[in-house]
Formats: C-alpha cells, structure tokens, sequence
C-alpha cells in the first residue's frame, strides 16, 4: 500500500523503495508482483518484469504482465503466452467467470489490439468493480477507441472521489485533448 501511495503521489523512488522491501519480506505474494510489475512496465523496465514473472506465470494477471514485458522486447516468446492467455480467458468465459475482466481488457488493448473488445470489457467491469486500475484501462481503452464519452463515469468517479494519482490524472488529460 505504500509502495502504491508513493506512485500516486508521483514519488517514483519511494515508491521503488517500499516495492522492494515488501518483496524482501513475501516475495510470492500475487498482487504485489503484479503491482510491481505494472510500476516496472509503467517505466518501460520490461528486462526486471521477465525476470521478476518468469517463474510466477500460473496466475493469470502475472501471465499477461510477463507477455506485455516480452511483446516490448519483440520476444519471438510472447506469441506462445498470447495464445496461452487467450486459451485461459476464453476458458473462463466458458465457466461464466467474469472476476477478470480487467485483464481481459488489458490482454485485448495491450496484446491484441483490439480496443473495441477491451472498452466492452472495461465498461462491465467497471459495472462492478472501481479501483484506480480500473479506472486506467477503461480511460486508455476509450483513448485507443477513440470513445470519448465511454470514459465519463470514470471520470465523474475521478471527480467525485477526488483520487490522486498522476498516472490517472495524465491519462484523463490525455482523453480530454482527444478528439
């Protein structure tokens, strides 16, 4: 929590700080690889995402963050955990589980290319769940959508929760210079 309360307030080194010590402290905890990771990615640091995910792909938000850091590379190895991940996802949908969608939509908008089924995805999920990376791939699909007003709750949300986070905030700046 620190770690990401330090990248909100745009203090990248303490933020680096408390990653790395909570680390030290469980380094197999799922979120906090996958909260470092994003911060990492965030940083275009994709070398410390394939090593820090290589060995913790079972999970589904670790595998996406390790086929986003090896996609940047150009990793010839990316293409076997896309297809991986569209197997797990599609999997999923056949369960009717619909607890991912966050990554779903990442998965769509990042490693697909396919913003209009990362938006749908982002949308319901946003439905149920509000947390600041919900926000962000809903405001970054609608960019890639070029869809405007699907970004409004998000942003009344912003607005009314009164959330500080840079990366939210350059994002919804982003969207309101779009045409």
């Amino acid at each position: 929590m620190l770690a990401e309360i330090a990248e909100r307030q745009g203090n990248l080194p303490e933020a680096e700080q408390h990653y790395r010590r909570a680390l030290s402290l469980d380094p197999s905890d799922p979120y906090l690889l996958g909260a470092y990771a994003d911060f990492l990615l965030d940083r275009r640091r994709t070398s410390e995402v394939v090593v820090l995910l290589q060995k913790n792909t079972r999970v589904d938000g670790l595998l996406l963050r390790y086929a986003l850091a090896l996609k940047h590379q150009g990793s010839a190895e990316a293409a076997r955990h896309i297809d991986d991940l569209q197997s797990r996802f599609a999997a999923a949908v056949l369960r009717g589980d619909t607890v991912h969608r966050r990554e779903q939509a990442r998965f769509e908008l990042h490693l697909r290319g396919d913003p209009a089924a990362a938006l749908e995805l982002a949308r319901k999920n946003w439905e149920v769940q509000k947390e600041p990376a919900d926000a962000r791939v809903l405001l970054e699909a609608a960019i890639a959508g070029k869809a405007k007003a699907e970004a409004k709750p998000v942003l009344a949300w912003l607005k009314q929760t009164g959330l500080k986070d840079r990366t939210l905030q350059e994002i919804a700046a982003k969207l309101e210079g779009a045409e």
